[in-house]
Formats: C-alpha cells, structure tokens, sequence
C-alpha cells in the first residue's frame, strides 16, 4: 500500500448524517472566521469604531485580516459546488492570499518592504509597520496553496491537498503550543509582530473548515467512515489533542505561581502526559479487544443454543485434529441428531422444536468437559469433539442418556431422542478431519437404521435420516 492509496478517498463514503454535521461545523467555522476577521477591517478602516474594540485588536494586521476574510469566501466558493464561476472565483481569491502570504515572507527573509504592508491603511503600532508575523504568512501560504491545488482535475491534486491540510494543522497547533508555553519564538518575531489570539483562532476555525471539506469528499476516511474503528476515533482524537495542551497549562500555571520550580513542572508534565497516554492507550486496547471478542462470538457461535456453529466447529474442529496429529494423540468425534425435530415444530410449534435444541445443547455442554468442543452443525444436528482417550466419550454418553430421560419423565408433550456416531482419529492413519467426520456419521446413520429395524418402526428399506446440508457440503470437500 503506497501513499496514494493511504490517502485516496475511501471506497465507502461517510452517512448522510454524519456529512451534515460536519457540513453544518464547516459553515459555522467559516462563518466565526469571517466576522472576525471583517469586524478587525472595520476597525483599521474607519478610526472612530475602534474605541469600542478590546484591547489588542491590532495586533490583528490589515493584511492578516484581508487574508482570513478571503480564505474564509474561497473555501466557502469551492467548497459549495462545482459552478465555473464559483470555481473561478474561488481561485481567483486564492491568488490574493497568495500574494498577501508571499509578500511579507519576502519582508522577513530579506529585510526590505515592499509596500503592501501600508498599501491600503497606516499602522502606527508597530515598530514594522502592517508587517505580519512568519508564522501567519506561512499559514496563509499553505491555505493559498490548498484552495489553488485543490482546483486541479489530476487524482493527485486531493492526496496533495490532504497532506498541506496535515501540515496547516500541524502549523496552527504549533502556534497554539507557544502560547501555552510562553514561547515567543513559535508565535511572532516580537509582541508587535506577532500570531495574535484572536488570528490564532480564527486559523483554527480554517483549518477545521479545510478539514471539514475534505471528509465530504471522502478523504480522512479514518474518522470519517461507519466503522467501529471510525467511531472510536472520533472518540478518541479530541482527547489526544487537547491532553498536552491542558497539562502544559497546568504546569505552567503553576510554575508561574511559584508553586513549583519550572524543571519540576516539565518533568511532571512529561510524566502525566505519559501516563495519560498509556493509560489511553490500554484503554483503547481493551475495547478493541471487546469488539473483536464480540465480532468472533457473533461470527463462530450458534444464536439459538450459545454452541459454536459449523464455522466455528470447522476452525477448531481442524486445529484440534491437527494438533492431535502432530503430538500424536487420540481425539474421538462424535456426531449426534436429535430425532423428530421437524415433526415436534410441525405439530406443537417451532417453539418447541427449539426449545428441545436448546436443551440438547445444555445435556452437550454440562456432560462434556468444559475443554472439549461442542457445536451445532445443523438444525438438528451436533458434533462433540473429546480428547478422552481412555474412554472415547462414554461416560459423557451415559451422562447425556441420563438427562434425555429425566427430560422426558418431566411429562412433557413429546418424547426426546436421539441418534450418535463415534469415530476415533488414529495418529498412524493418513485421514483427514473431514475423513474422521464422514466416519463418525455413516456409523450414527448405520446404528439408527438398526436401532429402528429392531425395534419395529421400520425395515431393511427404512431411509436413514439426511445430513445436514453443511455437513454434506463438507464430506463432499473431503471425497472429492
């Protein structure tokens, strides 16, 4: 599996539910973003509202703003249908951001303006006048690259926007851990020219907007999708991003009030961030292993009587006979059917009939060691598989007689019972598994035409009773 296939959009797409929701955070974002990001042109355009904004709307540039305000109208342009003019437009506005991101970044690396900074207002608050911070200009540099990219008809224009989504995401989380740390570096060149909260946030709301419009696509299939490894995702990603974050707060508020010198409050956080993580980590493991138990469960065992059914009896049932082989030891197979299901469900109810399935199971599982393997293989059919080389199963036989006539002596409004073969493996014989099932059923069949000869319900032509159809299926596999 190469990248592409990693990030190509996913074969099945998100519901329809789940496409709204994240439509409706993606407008939202959008939407927060915008008025941010006009309320801060308003106040650098007309001086007599600024008296009433907070205290460092400012910091905010001109630029910075233009350049929000028009990521936010070309994502939503893109973003809401494939019209040319709306992709021409949007296109369009991703070449002004890209100039606005281009232009300061030019600034920084060379140390000579060119203008734009002041091209439009004046900025007396700066000792760099209208100049926005690197880490801005390289955010709108990749969303300009993202809204341009994401334009192109070729397959590899999506994989490449998914991967400068990652890294706007990745950029923006780095700006957001300055700020909790108090690391000026990851921010801004200065407190003037500097990533502001409020452009930190209204970044954040672009990137979730991004994001959001790429998993309508069907990309970021991971949380996304309808899968249980979807769901549990999307559970558990809020919490791996925010962790950090809150611990580093923490510790840094409380090194901040002297409670704790600041190499203590690292080392504590590295090690409750540790902690926290593992602790996610076996958490998640456990639930997956709760899935996987109830997914194995739901695809080997038998709905009715809680015994394995023939998928289960078949992996088992193989790995047991293969295992006996090679440590060469003994195992007997035995194959049972209880008699007259179909008439008891014809005349006193399908109820009945699986009530005494039911009970056949339960005389199965509590005659048999708990070791042994017991399922169901058909409708009124089971299959025993028992290591007791000593007695092949006949104490569990006389067991299970027993019960089959205490059952009947309860009174009930018919009489259980029912047919068995036995065959043992022999480790020196060239037989398969299936070799050691077909012998076991010709001998129950065989044993139930002479049971039923002697005791006069039938003769020599009596029928004896078919197989079930999967294990007929399976003695035909081993024959041919």
């Amino acid at each position: 599996m190469n990248l592409n296939d990693l990030l190509a959009p996913p074969t099945s797409q998100p519901s329809a539910s789940l496409l709204k929701r994240v439509a409706a955070v993606q407008m939202a974002s959008l939407c927060v973003a915008a008025l941010i990001a006009l309320l801060v042109l308003l106040a650098w355009m007309f001086k007599d509202l600024r008296p009433g904004y907070p205290h460092g709307w400012y910091l905010m540039k001109f630029d910075t703003a233009a350049g929000i305000l028009l990521s936010a109208a070309s994502l939503l342009l893109l973003s809401s249908g494939r019209a040319p003019s709306r992709l021409w437009s949007g296109r369009a506005l991703a070449l002004l951001i890209l100039l606005l991101a281009v232009a300061p970044l030019y600034e920084h690396l060379s140390g000579r303006s060119t203008g734009l900074d002041t091209l439009v207002v004046t900025d007396p608050t700066s000792d760099k006048p209208g100049l926005m911070s690197t880490q801005t200009a390289a955010y709108l540099l990749l969303m300009a690259l993202s809204l341009l990219i994401a334009t192109l008809p070729h397959r590899l224009s999506g994989v490449t926007v998914v991967v400068l989504t990652l890294l706007l995401a990745l950029h923006t989380l780095i700006i957001f851990s300055g700020y909790c740390y108090g690391a000026v570096q990851l921010f801004g060149q200065s407190m003037s020219t500097r990533t502001s909260p409020h452009t930190l946030l209204c970044m954040l709301l672009l990137a979730v907007a991004l994001i959001g419009w790429r998993t309508q696509l069907g990309y970021f299939s991971a949380l996304s999708g309808q899968g249980l490894g979807s769901q549990l995702a999307r559970k558990v990603l809020p919490l791996v991003l925010l962790l950090p974050f809150v611990l580093m707060l923490i510790s840094s508020a409380m090194a901040s009030a002297g409670w704790l010198a600041p190499q203590v409050a690292v080392g504590l956080t590295i090690a409750l961030m540790a902690a926290a993580l593992a602790a996610l980590v076996a958490l998640m493991g456990r639930r997956i292993n709760h899935l996987e138990q109830g997914l194995r469960e739901l695809s080997l065992n038998d709905e009715l009587t809680g015994v394995l059914n023939f998928r289960g009896f078949e992996w088992l049932g193989e790995q047991s006979f293969r295992e006996a082989q090679r440590s060469r030891t003994v195992l007997t197979l035995l194959v049972f059917r209880v008699e007259g299901v179909k008439e008891i469900s014809d005349t006193y109810g399908q109820e009945a009939s699986s009530h005494l399935i039911q009970d056949m199971a339960r005389m199965l599982r509590e005659s048999f060691d708990p070791a042994d393997i017991v399922a169901r293989t058909g409708n009124d059919e089971f299959v025993v598989i028992t290591k007791d080389e000593n007695t092949g199963g006949v104490i569990a036989l006389m067991r299970i007689g027993e019960a089959m006539e205490a059952l009947n002596a309860a009174g009930g409004s018919y009489k259980a019972r029912f047919s068995v073969g036995e065959a043992t493996s022999d480790p020196d014989a060239d037989e398969s598994f299936h070799d050691l099932i077909e012998k076991a059923g010709l001998r129950r069949r065989e044993r139930w035409r002479v049971e039923h000869v002697l005791s006069g319900e039938g003769d020599r032509n009596v029928a004896a009773p078919p197989r079930s159809a999967k294990l007929q299926h399976s003695f035909d596999d081993a024959s041919s």
